[in-house]
């Protein structure tokens, strides 16, 4: 976050003979000598293609619009920053920064990626100020942060390749670091205590700068939050930070996540954000190669998202330097984005994140009390659900109109692939693609890899989950638009299955009416969209698979499935053939052989 505005008077830092208050270069006399207009630099606008014009509103940039046309925040150009990190420099304040170090709105437009993952070129970066004049002054938060932007920028993906942009409080945001003539300085002022005034005499910001700075502190939600920016957290110190010879600590010295204002940023960041947009650089080693290196080693531990309420009760353990002022911003800053962002989310991928029963309550919690209209795609695969989670989020499937546009819902164990490498799979297809099949039942298989080693690992959602669940799809209006589901290797066996297949004939499941063959006669269809239903790995029997073939030979049931997924179970022949001839008799495509393969 930007330098606070009140707090100890902080002694001048160390790293410039120039930080005494003296101007910066030829800008700074002029500022001084002429009107105290807003620093707003005269860039050279760039083209934007009709192209990168429709990618950047179809990936949600029209957010950041207002705050990027009005000039309260200048993104910075990453190239620079790595420059600048590679010189062995630091950064200086907003006002300070040479023109050529800013990239225009247009600019920021124009970079948007052509991949099919939604991703605008947008770095946001979080971080502890080091000292109250400076967040680090000695370079070595910014040496972290541009090998990690080189990193970025060289990467090979479609939709990553290309000029990137940094959101940075300190270089993209007004600072507090004009003098008594209106000359920028490289540290920021600070103010007296209990005084409107700065040390030095200085001014801080023009008045319309200050303006712009107010701006800019309401739109810091959409920057850390937005699902299509990378948000890079400096959470690691610096060796010597305990040093009073090289840092001088005043004001908040706290922790990363123990700042009030980082654990907001960070908050943000997880609230709806893909794994692998969010990653903590205060893991990374140097040795990385790659940015998925970096991914790798730096996926950031994520919490369940919080309630704004219970986000706002923890904030009170947080530290802020001016605390009375901050905190409850931080708290009505942190509920608007919460709304913003959960109503507008297409798109919720919370997989591998070693989240248990209490975490998938707390995202149960957040599916019933916003509205997600829009919301197209759940995953919880990867963790460790079992029945009682299972139960809660069934709970909040149940609500009337919950989830109205869902279309995949998956508590699968955790696979093999990366979850980079598994998001871009997954963001292309955007719900089943697969051709029309149906994969049989193979008893006597091993187990596939996602099963295989501890038990304790992995979703566990069982028959008792398994049970719940099927009441949510009974009741009626939940999920209208559900088209994959996908519960592989929780271990349901017969009893989940056969609750399932109740669930799939149940009259009152889905009541979507619809004309029969008979203009006069209306008949309920039982999840009238689902096309993929995966119960691989789920110890499912011949009484299973009968629960199974019977629900598929119900009237208007299923009506679009195209795959059900068997796979690995202990289903007989005397099971595969009552599916096979159940399967047949409802009408469903078979698409050839029958398969054993996973899905």
């Amino acid at each position: 976050m930007s330098a606070p505005e009140g707090g100890a008077l902080a002694a001048k830092c160390l790293c410039w003979s120039c930080c005494d208050g003296s101007a910066v270069g030829q800008e700074a006399s002029e500022a001084a000598e002429g009107p105290r207009q807003p620093h707003l630099p005269e860039l050279e606008e760039v083209e934007v293609t009709e192209r990168k014009q429709e990618l950047w509103e179809k990936f949600g940039g029209f957010e950041l619009d207002p705050v990027l046309g009005s000039g309260a925040v200048v993104l910075v150009d990453a190239e620079w920053v790595v420059e600048r990190a590679g010189s062995g420099g630091t950064l200086e304040p907003r006002q300070a920064l040479p023109p050529v170090a800013f990239m225009p709105h247009s600019g920021v437009k124009a970079a948007t990626g052509e991949g099919e993952l939604p991703l605008l070129h947008i770095a946001c970066v979080s971080h502890c100020w080091l000292q109250a004049d400076h967040p680090h002054p000695h370079g070595h938060n910014l040496r972290i942060l541009g090998r990690a932007l080189q990193l970025l920028s060289a990467d090979p993906g479609p939709s990553v390749t290309g000029r990137w942009a940094v959101f940075m409080d300190f270089i993209c945001i007004h600072q507090n670091c004009r003098d008594h003539g209106g000359a920028p300085r490289r540290c920021t002022y600070q103010r007296l205590d209990g005084s409107e005034c700065f040390e030095a005499g200085a001014i801080g910001r023009f008045e319309r700068e200050g303006e712009l700075f107010k701006e800019a502190l309401g739109s810091l939600g959409s920057f850390y939050s937005h699902p299509a920016t990378v948000v890079f957290m400096l959470t690691r110190f610096p060796d010597d930070y305990d040093n009073p010879g090289v840092y001088t600590r005043s004001g908040n010295t706290a922790l990363y996540f123990d700042r009030g204002w980082c654990f907001c940023e960070s908050s943000w960041a997880m609230l709806t954000k893909v794994s692998f947009l969010l990653v903590d650089l205060g893991q990374a080693t140097g040795d990385e190669t790659t940015y998925g290196d970096l991914v790798r080693r730096c996926s950031a531990g994520r919490k369940a998202p919080a309630l704004p309420d219970a986000f706002e009760a923890e904030l009170h353990s947080k530290g802020f330097t001016n605390g009375k002022d901050d905190r409850p911003r931080v708290a009505e800053l942190y509920r608007s984005a919460f709304a913003q962002r959960f109503e507008s989310a297409e798109l919720l991928v919370y997989t591998s994140l070693d989240w248990g029963d209490e975490e998938v309550r707390q995202v149960a919690a957040v599916l019933t009390s916003v509205a997600l209209p829009r919301l197209q795609w759940l995953d919880l695969s990867g963790n460790r659900v079992g029945d009682e989670g299972a139960a809660a989020l069934a709970e909040a499937l149940r609500a009337p109109d919950a989830l109205p546009s869902l279309q995949t819902l998956a508590l699968r164990a955790p696979d093999a692939l990366p979850s980079l490498q598994w998001l871009d799979l997954s963001t292309t297809a955007w719900g089943p693609r697969a051709r029309p099949r149906w994969r049989r039942p193979s008893g006597p298989r091993a187990p596939c890899r996602a099963c295989r080693g501890s038990t304790s690992t992995g979703n566990r959602v069982g028959a008792e989950g398994a049970a719940a669940l099927a009441q949510a799809l009974r009741a009626p209006d939940a999920l209208p638009s559900l088209q994959w589901l996908d519960l592989s290797c929780n271990r349901v066996g017969d009893e989940g299955a056969a609750a399932l297949a109740e669930a799939l004939r149940a009259p009152d499941a889905l009541p979507r009416l619809q004309r029969s063959t008979s203009p006069a006669l209306r008949a309920p269809d039982a999840l009238p969209r689902l096309q993929v239903l995966n119960l691989s790995c789920n110890r499912v029997g011949d009484e299973g698979a009968a629960a199974l073939a019977q629900a598929l030979r119900a009237p208007d049931a299923l009506p679009r499935l195209q795959v059900l997924n068997l796979s690995c179970n202990r289903v007989g022949d005397e099971g595969a053939a009552a599916l096979r001839a159940a399967w047949a008799a409802g009408g469903h495509p078979v698409g050839g052989e029958f398969e054993g393969r996973d899905l």
